[in-house]
């Protein structure tokens, strides 16, 4: 059996520099816009980055407990990670819907 740990280092690595990106074009919307809408954008694009962050070091000091206790841990750090994910998301579309209408007006 093949080892994937390198494979698995890989997509990790992609997904922090990918989410850096986000974090900062979120920073820069924000500059540009100030609105509710982009505040939720920011905070939930930093707020993602950094529970998907704690939830890669969780998964590093969870493995050492049994499966059940692992298995708990992946869920709780899924469950916040959608929801700050679902903060991006509304922001995102607040200003899609809102501050784009009063831009083009």
């Amino acid at each position: 059996m093949e080892s994937y740990e390198y494979l698995y280092a890989a997509s990790t690595v992609i997904y922090i520099i990918t989410s850096i990106i986000v974090v900062i074009a979120s920073i820069l919307l924000h500059n540009k816009v100030k609105s509710t809408a982009t505040i939720l954008v920011l905070i939930g694009s930093i707020s993602a980055f950094i529970f998907n962050l704690g939830d890669i070091f969780l998964s590093l000091i969870a493995g050492r407990y049994d499966v059940e206790t692992y298995i708990q841990i992946n869920v709780i750090a899924n469950i916040v990670s959608g929801i700050t994910y679902g903060m991006f998301c509304v922001g995102l579309l607040l200003f899609v819907v809102n501050d784009l209408k009063k831009g083009e007006s």
